[in-house]
């Protein structure tokens, strides 16, 4: 039997209470935004927004719900569409699929001959503001404002989106990199992209809130909302010109991807700020993983070409890895404006105690077994399902072994089925997602952390951070012989390197590992030592302020 310990997840009445709650008391503090947003979203997809209320109600009120908000959905999309849904539903339906693939101009075509249908003039409007926000330079120049006298050691970083309201990789930086310049000195502000979080529902939030000390700043919808991207980016344009009015930041501090930059490049050119770039990611080679047929189409050049001009205008360029770096250098960007930031944690790491055996405990493993596996987004790049297979390559060998793979996302449910094909049973335990907190115990939990990602574009150049999380924690890594990965292992004997898509070849190293704890214990000890000499955030916050001081010097 496959151990699955996640439960579908259900919308209790006390969770669906606190929803409805959390949008009333949206409504109240923001009546006319939230209003708007409402219409917007009703207008777009009105049985959707029905669905979703109905579903986020009590269930002793629903049928009172959905006796009027069927009737008035069924109601606003006749009105509003004044067209055969029938007969549009084709085109919609193509140009879709022509345009998450990449094809945009087949996309405009196919839609271009039904614009007499309010649906397609809709759809076309959107995916027209979709591609000018791609473009590079998208917001034009914009008028010079007077700003005071600049704040000491005061950084404006723009993001996509923040803790609490997103949970991920990109969030946790974030807060650990503001968090660290923080302690190190430094005066960092976070202000997130135009709209975020209202328009993704949280409606109940304020303009500023402080997280551990940092000032989060919000750039909340008011007046009238764009529809559309590029209209969204204009409007972040304005909104952080005014903020940077109000902070006088020394340095704007944008985060992959191209939307946080192009709205720096545009605020320094009205407040003669400089503008640091930091390249997380190559978001159009992440994009590009999930179909290779989307490689070379309009939106992944696009793409490419709108962070290359990005990192080309920025007054330096932060990256996570040496291979980042080279790539960028490619791109035009001399080497001498790029510096190094590689993920990182925390110093208190190196010496935490979490309780891997209870999370072993709690999911039936005995203290002598040996676990591999990995604390990840479950994701195809990451190459699991190799792990899988070389799961049942030692089964088959004698070589008893468990599996744990804790995270959630879009291959998870492929994985469970891989795991019934192979008939590996309780041999593989895929818990779903869990906690910041209890993520860190399941990494204590493992005796060898696995990262076997799949030989692609985007893995031979863009760092992980939990491998350098399980260095901390002293546990032996095996990798995939990729550039970025080989990387993170510095010269070091931190682990074992084996050859991509290989199951065989990642069994031979985790059987070697296996009957070997004191090998196992070196590595870990390797491992640490190599994060404490160059992974803290204490000593990355330092590596920021000489940026910081580089741009400003200039």
């Amino acid at each position: 039997m496959v151990s699955n310990a996640r439960p579908k997840q259900k919308v209790s009445p006390r969770l669906a209470k606190a929803g409805v709650r959390g949008f009333l008391r949206g409504l109240l503090r923001h009546p006319v935004i939230v209003s708007k947003i409402v219409i917007t979203r009703v207008r777009t997809d009105p049985l959707r927004v029905a669905q979703a209320v109905a579903e986020a109600t009590p269930p002793r009120l629903r049928p009172l719900i959905g006796s009027v908000a069927w009737p008035v959905a069924r109601k606003v999309r006749r009105v509003a569409g004044h067209i055969s849904m029938r007969r549009a539903r084709g085109p919609l339906r193509e140009a879709k699929a022509l345009f998450d693939s990449g094809r945009i101009s087949e996309a405009f075509e196919v839609l271009r001959p039904h614009e007499r249908w309010a649906f397609t003039k809709r759809r076309l409007a959107y995916y027209q503001g979709e591609v000018a926000a791609l473009k590079p330079n998208p917001i034009p120049p914009g008028p010079k404002v007077t700003i005071g006298p600049r704040v000491e050691n005061r950084v404006l970083h723009l993001v996509t989106n923040a803790l609490p309201y997103t949970q991920a990789g990109y969030t946790v930086r974030t807060h650990r990199i503001v968090t660290a310049q923080k302690a190190a000195g430094l005066d960092p502000h976070v202000v997130t992209s135009w709209g975020w979080p209202m328009l993704q529902g949280h409606t109940a939030v304020e303009p500023y809130e402080e997280i551990d000390g940092i000032p989060y700043h919000r750039l909340l919808p008011h007046g009238e909302v764009p529809k559309h991207a590029h209209d969204r980016l204009l409007r972040g344009a304005e909104d952080v010109t005014r903020l940077v009015q109000e902070l006088r930041p020394r340095v704007l501090h944008a985060a992959t991807d191209h939307r946080n930059g192009n709205v720096a490049m545009a605020v320094r050119q009205r407040t003669d700020t400089p503008f640091v770039y930091e390249v997380r990611g190559f978001l159009e080679e992440t994009w590009a993983s999930r179909d290779p047929a989307r490689v070379g189409t309009e939106r992944h050049r696009m793409q490419r070409e709108t962070e290359a001009n990005l990192m080309r205008s920025a007054d330096a360029v932060v990256t996570l890895a040496e291979t980042m770096a080279a790539e960028i250098v490619e791109r035009g960007v001399p080497r001498e404006r790029i510096f190094l930031a590689p993920n990182a944690v925390d110093d208190s790491l190196l010496t935490a105690e979490y309780d891997g055996a209870a999370f072993r405990r709690a999911y039936g493993i005995a203290d002598d077994e040996v676990v591999i596996g990995s604390v990840s987004s479950i994701v195809g790049y990451e190459g699991f399902g190799v792990l899988l297979d070389a799961a049942a390559v030692l089964r088959d060998r004698g070589v008893p072994i468990r599996v744990l793979l804790v995270g959630d996302g879009a291959e998870r449910e492929n994985l469970l089925a891989k795991v019934k094909e192979l008939n590996l049973g309780d041999r593989a335990i895929l818990p779903g997602r869990v906690g910041p907190e209890e993520a860190l115990q399941a990494q204590s939990a493992l005796d060898i952390f696995v990262c076997p990602r799949l030989d692609l574009r985007v893995t031979r150049l863009v760092t992980p951070l939990k491998p350098v999380e399980a260095m901390a924690l002293g546990k032996p890594v095996v990798l995939s012989d990729l550039p970025a990965l080989a990387e993170l292992l510095g010269g070091s004997e931190a682990g074992l390197l084996v050859r991509p898509g290989d199951p065989e070849a990642l069994a031979d190293a985790v059987a070697a590992l296996r009957d070997d704890p004191k090998r196992r214990a070196e590595m870990g000890e390797a491992g640490r030592a190599e994060v404490a000499a160059k992974r803290t955030w204490s000593r990355i916050a330092e590596t920021y302020r000489e940026v910081y001081r580089f741009v400003t010097e200039r």
